[in-house]
């Protein structure tokens, strides 16, 4: 047998030894960069979802708010976190937040809760008089100040805005 004839037969054990090493580094390496990638997809999803609820919450209160049909007897409850109104079409509704630990902003239809959005860690209402002094009493509201906090792992949001019913 000559030298060239062992040659040809294959791959000696180092040479596949050393080939297994280098792939093993470039796919951890590879690896590394996938779970980077899923990572702030996960990240973004979750602050996006907290986004989009707060958000969506927050513009329904403001539309169905400017509904009140009037002053005074219309605004049946007006508390920090609780605010029950008639609106033009003759139904109460309103909104409430749970508080914690359940963290939840609901909308009530005249006979139960529906969750509106979840995971709120702040949340209030405030009234105003058309002076800007703020209220004690239903008669004299001309603004409702809506003010939320939305969080969701490390992700949070925080919202504010201001009110004037369109029928006052």
């Amino acid at each position: 047998m000559t030298e060239t004839d062992r040659q040809d037969r294959g791959f000696t054990l180092v040479e596949i030894v050393i080939t297994i090493v280098l792939v093993g580094i470039l796919s951890g390496l590879a690896a590394m960069i996938i779970l980077q990638g899923v990572k702030t997809y996960s990240e973004e999803q979750a602050h996006g979802s907290v986004q989009y609820q707060a958000r969506l919450a927050m513009e329904r209160m403001v539309r169905e708010i400017r509904m009140i049909r009037s002053q005074g007897a219309d605004i049946v409850t007006m508390t920090a976190a609780n605010l029950q109104y008639t609106d033009v079409n003759g139904a109460v509704t309103g909104f409430n937040w749970s508080g914690l630990p359940t963290s939840t902003l609901n909308r009530w239809n005249g006979a139960s809760n529906d969750v509106l959005a979840s995971g709120i860690t702040a949340f209030s209402f405030d009234y105003w008089q058309q002076d800007g002094l703020t209220v004690a009493n239903t008669t004299n509201v001309w603004f409702i100040d809506i003010s939320l906090t939305a969080q969701q792992g490390a992700d949070t949001l925080q919202l504010r805005s201001r009110v004037h019913p369109r029928n006052f």
